[in-house]
């Protein structure tokens, strides 16, 4: 299915579905079925899903500077606030955006954004490109080894798309919103539905998505791939623990088990960071002669690690976060294997994981 749909189908009891337990059914209920997929029939989340082809946009924008061709600062900030922009992509051939994915970043991590597209334009004029060893890659680095196209990129699905999806719209504030029961059965969309639909918006998933079915998934839940290199049943557990039970719980007003699930896709949702870190590390150490591979691999890895500071029930701080990343030295020209392997060990202990290499 089209991520692009902003509304699905639901339906309180499915033919396919599982049964919730999460509390005991109230006086003269029953227990209510869950589905197996995000098909909730008043699920609007438009707004997330043009974010995610604003950034997408921005992508194909930037990687011109990757085949030699300049890129504008004015232009990326421009693409960045979404004022006075035109967007050309496909995905807005019938309507303009009206969001933006500037205001939905992380406070702190705005200017840092603006301060790599400032950087990026400037090196697409003066910097130099670096080719991968067999001739097939080129890409733009600063004098210090770090890409700001994947910095800029990875750090908006970090700062932006993780820190809404796991900490804004499943928060307090978020989520003691209106939610009738009664308003439910009788067919209104309640505030913490919208909000529930918008944090799953943030992932880029397809409706069905499964550990079966990664097709049509973007984004955070293209990456989710990553984990399942490792054995992790993130993808699953993210998505019939998390997102769908959560949801079919609070349409029941089972709280209790809506924010048992707001705890899982809090965990499982972290789990993707890590897990892609991980990958761009160990690809980092089988390239670790090929400077351009390398480093693209590296600054892969230090926007997804960064990415773990924002989930408000991080398993590291931030503090933590920066250490890890430090490993590798400010310099990802004069960058060992030592570091690397450093790096990726720190990242691998803080996560309880014991088989890295296979990321």
């Amino acid at each position: 299915m089209n991520l692009i749909k902003s509304t699905v189908k639901i339906a309180l009891v499915f033919s396919l579905a599982f049964v919730a337990s999460c509390t005991d059914p109230k006086p003269g209920d029953t227990s209510y079925n869950v589905p197996t997929t995000f098909n909730f029939e008043n699920a609007s989340y438009s707004g997330q899903v043009d974010r995610l082809n604003m950034l997408s946009e921005i992508e194909t924008y930037m990687k011109l500077a990757n085949v030699g061709e300049v890129v504008d600062a004015v232009t990326l900030k421009a693409m960045y606030a979404n004022e006075g922009i035109e967007w050309t992509s496909d995905a807005f051939a019938d309507a303009q955006p009206t969001k933006d994915l500037e205001s939905k970043t992380f406070d702190s991590h705005q200017e840092t954004i603006r301060s790599l597209m400032d950087e990026l334009a400037e090196l697409s004029v003066s910097g130099t490109l670096t080719t991968s060893n067999d001739g097939a890659k080129t890409y733009l680095f600063n004098e210090n080894g770090f890409e700001p196209i994947q910095l800029i990129a990875k750090g908006i699905m970090g700062a932006c798309f993780y820190y809404q999806g796991t900490s804004v719209y499943l928060s307090d504030a978020k989520m003691d919103v209106d939610n009738d029961i009664d308003a439910i059965e009788q067919g209104a969309y309640t505030s913490m539905q919208h909000h529930w639909d918008e944090s799953f918006g943030y992932f880029g998933a397809p409706t069905e998505f499964s550990m079966a079915n990664t097709d049509g998934s973007i984004f955070w839940a293209k990456y989710a791939k990553k984990t399942m290199n490792g054995g992790l049943n993130t993808i699953d557990n993210l998505m019939l623990d998390g997102f769908i039970l959560g949801r079919a719980a609070l349409n029941n007003e089972d709280y209790t088990c809506r924010d048992k699930a707001i705890g899982t896709i809090r965990a499982e949702w972290e789990m993707i960071p890590v897990a892609a870190a991980l990958h761009y590390l160990n690809g980092a150490l089988e390239n670790i002669t090929d400077d351009a591979l390398r480093n693209h691999e590296l600054s892969e890895a230090i926007a997804f690690i960064s990415a773990l500071k924002y989930n408000v029930e991080a398993t590291v701080t931030a503090t933590a976060v920066d250490a890890i990343i430090a490993e590798l030295g400010t310099n990802l020209y004069e960058v060992t294997p030592e570091m690397i392997n450093n790096t990726r060990t720190a990242l691998a202990n803080a996560f309880g994981i014991t088989n890295a290499t296979e990321y």
